[in-house]
């Protein structure tokens, strides 16, 4: 009899748009609810589902979607160019040799990913999704706003944390279980941003270690530290 684990196996496999939609925003709305159950701003603080709603529409109608598309159907087709054709099918016969193969194409594709996509298409989508959501006044200049301050802080700090786990998921982990290991590396990362984007402070000299950390200037900034 088919397990649970096999059944959602099958189905990522099967209906990977559907399912990984979903997950993303489940994965989404369990990290802000981790953000607001163990950092809440005060200790009666009742959780904002508006927050939580933000959360998923993002995850399950932008995140799933996009990353299906890029994870799942594009990122696994790229191949090394600096390995010539020839190369390549000579690296074919030997099994040692196309794990070679196999890490330098990796290698490529960790690195493709994560040169264009935070910067150029996670960033700038999180920030002008959660604004628009959150009926900012002038959403346009909020979010030129945001990037402007926002934009090379935070691409630097997804560097800090992305590229190993993602040089890992693409080596080691089947093409349609890569977004489910994504999310769960990542409900950490959200929890952690979660908590700083919704906590009052200024940071340098706040006293607050976390606000100190990533250096939240005033309290419009810490709503919008964006999340990878």
């Amino acid at each position: 009899m088919p397990t649970l684990f096999h059944r959602y196996n099958e189905l990522l496999k099967r209906r990977p748009w559907v399912t990984n939609s979903v997950g993303c925003g489940v994965f989404f709305i369990l990290g802000d609810l981790a953000a607001q159950t163990f950092f809440p701003k005060t200790p009666t603080q009742p959780l904002d589902t508006h927050r939580m709603v933000r959360a998923e529409i993002y995850g399950a109608c932008f995140f799933g979607p996009i990353s299906v598309l890029w994870h799942g159907k594009t990122l696994p087709r790229l191949k090394n160019p600096f390995v010539g054709l020839s190369h390549r099918r000579q690296m074919q016969h030997s099994p040692e040799d196309k794990q070679r193969l196999h890490f330098y194409d990796t290698v490529f594709r960790m690195g493709v990913d994560q040169l264009i996509f935070p910067g150029f298409v996670w960033i700038p989508l999180y920030n002008t999704v959660m604004v628009v959501l959150a009926g900012r006044d002038d959403p346009v200049l909020v979010i030129l706003d945001k990037l402007h301050n926002n934009w090379w802080r935070v691409l630097s700090a997804n560097w800090t944390v992305w590229p190993g786990f993602q040089l890992f998921n693409l080596y080691f982990i089947p093409v349609h279980l890569r977004i489910v290991a994504l999310n769960v590396w990542a409900t950490g990362w959200n929890t952690f941003l979660s908590f700083v984007h919704n906590t009052k402070g200024h940071g340098r000299g706040s006293g607050h270690v976390l606000e100190e950390i990533v250096d939240i200037d005033d309290d419009e900034q810490e709503f919008y530290v964006f999340y990878d």
